[in-house]
């Protein structure tokens, strides 16, 4: 059952765990990033969520984040749409990206595509996100960095009658996982969240 609270009484306890875990995130090697990539990225494949999707968004990650290129590389090599979000206006839309474009840091130093405003999409026509995240618990309820740019992107999964579409998947390492995250009622939980030993499903 998912912990759901209205208010803003949590914040500073989700503050303070977002600092913790973005710590222990931080002290991983570079060569634990690569191994626990790996391994994530193996049991992405062994999900078949990729299979039958065609429009995908994936973040680019960053300070230690569950390494995406691995994921990117695959996915040109299988023809899917792959896209890329970009802030626009305080809001997170998504950009195409194919091999070789060229990217540029946003106003927090993520690679973003420079996609021209009219070639722009938004979250409801993509098939799936892959969405990053600082903790998660096994609900697959998320917590992010703090500018709700997702939960903004994928509100229409509150209301609308397509709410199986975009599916949407964390990455994220075991050791970002927390016992119980208590959510607020505009917080968009994950369909699934895949980590180096296990795959969660809501």
């Amino acid at each position: 059952m998912r912990s759901v609270i209205v208010g803003y009484l949590h914040r500073p306890i989700m503050k303070n765990l977002r600092t913790r875990i973005k710590q222990k995130r931080e002290q991983l090697s570079s060569e634990n990033v690569d191994q626990l990539g790996s391994a994530i990225f193996s049991n992405l494949l062994d999900s078949k969520i990729l299979e039958d999707k065609s429009r995908i968004a994936i973040y680019y990650s960053v300070n230690n984040e569950v390494a995406t290129m691995q994921i990117i590389k695959h996915l040109w090599t299988k023809d899917k749409e792959l896209f890329l979000p970009i802030i626009k206006s305080n809001q997170l839309v998504f950009g195409s990206y194919k091999s070789g474009d060229n990217l540029s840091n946003n106003k927090f130093d993520i690679p973003e595509p420079t996609t021209p405003t009219e070639e722009l999409i938004t979250a409801d026509v993509l098939d799936l996100v892959v969405v990053p995240l600082v903790a998660f618990d096994s609900d697959c309820n998320r917590l992010g960095m703090g500018g709700g740019y997702y939960d903004r992107a994928l509100a229409f999964k509150k209301t609308s009658s397509k709410t199986n579409s975009p599916l949407l998947i964390g990455l994220a390492y075991e050791l970002q996982k927390v016992n119980i995250l208590e959510m607020n009622s505009w917080d968009i939980p994950m369909d699934g969240i895949i980590s180096e030993s296990k795959t969660y499903l809501s």
